[in-house]
Order: structure tokens, then C-alpha cells, then sequence
């Protein structure tokens, strides 16, 4: 898959995205939202491996740069939809480049015959939110005590909510 917008390439992963792949997970180790506590530079070598071979996961390129700057995440799920989901490095929080990419992941997704492409994130997760709303996802439920990536100290999960945003294939919206 490439798709090209003003700023960006949405692409597949190549072996050499493995540096800049391994700068913003290194980010994301301690993030407060979808952290990934287990990811080293160790780790990155299997993880480049992983989503190169992955047709869920695609990289943003920066066009300008010629650099990876985080990654949108289109994973199947039942009835004919897509999860979405993205992480961009936080030098580049900000500017617009997640929802561009997002944009046109789902334009592209939805031209692939995809039916309908949700979201979720934490309430507290305004950028995230308000990205999605952006892009013309609407809200569609607040999950109470949905997910969780913590634990307490005695090892059980800690749970928060979950906001849920959806939108449907234009092409198949009744008019």
C-alpha cells in the first residue's frame, strides 16, 4: 500500500525504517496511552520484522525528511470493518500529521470496499479525540472500565474508560 497526501507517505514498513521505528516507540515506553513497557532497541529488530510483514500496520513517512514519524494502524475486525489506530513521534505532535494520515488511510480504506472503521481512546485523550472528530468519526459510546495496559503494585489491572468513534463507508451510507 502507498499513499501519498501533501505532506506525507502512508506505506508499508521497510527493514530500513527500524531507526525511526525505534526512536518513537522508545517514546512510547512510559506514555501514559497505550504505553509499551516491554519495547528496547533490543526489541526493534523483531518489531521491524513484525510490522513489515504486517498489512495492519503502515508507516508515515515525513516527505520533507525522508523520515518515519510514527505509524497508522488499520486492523481487521468482523462484519467487514477496520480498527483504527495511530501513533506519531512527539516532535511532530501538532502539525496536523496524524490527521492528515488518518484521513487518508480511511479514504483508502473505505475505497477497498471497507464497510464501516472504528477508534477508541481514553477520555483524558483529547488530541486523540478531537483528531477523530476531525477526520468525521462521530462518538458513538463511552465504555466504562474498558480497557487497561497497567497494573497496581499487587499486580491487578487498572481499568479506564474508553470513548468509541465510528464512521461508515460513505458509499454505503442511505441517502
Amino acid at each position: 500500500m502507498r499513499i501519498e497526501t501533501e505532506h506525507l507517505i502512508i506505506r508499508n514498513y521497510t527493514l530500513a525504517d527500524k531507526e525511526d521505528l525505534c526512536e518513537y516507540m522508545l517514546q512510547r515506553v512510559d506514555a501514559k496511552f497505550e504505553a509499551y513497557p516491554d519495547f528496547t532497541k533490543e526489541k526493534a529488530e523483531e518489531e521491524i520484522k513484525f510490522r513489515c510483514g504486517s498489512d495492519e500496520f503502515f508507516a508515515i513517512e515525513l516527505k520533507e525528511e525522508q523520515k518515519v514519524i510514527g505509524n497508522v494502524y488499520l486492523g481487521k475486525r468482523e462484519f467487514h470493518g477496520k480498527e483504527l489506530g495511530y501513533v506519531l513521534n512527539e516532535h511532530y505532535h501538532g502539525k496536523e500529521y496524524g490527521s492528515e494520515a488518518a484521513k487518508a488511510v480511511v479514504a483508502w480504506a473505505f475505497q477497498e470496499g471497507v464497510h464501516r472503521i472504528y477508534a477508541e481512546c481514553a477520555p483524558e485523550n483529547t488530541p486523540s479525540w478531537k483528531l477523530m472528530e476531525k477526520i468525521g468519526m462521530k462518538r458513538e459510546g463511552h465504555f466504562i472500565k474498558n480497557a487497561t495496559f497497567y497494573a497496581d503494585e499487587n499486580g491487578k489491572p487498572i481499568y479506564w474508560d474508553t470513548y468509541v468513534y465510528a464512521v461508515l463507508n460513505p458509499a454505503e451510507v442511505d441517502k
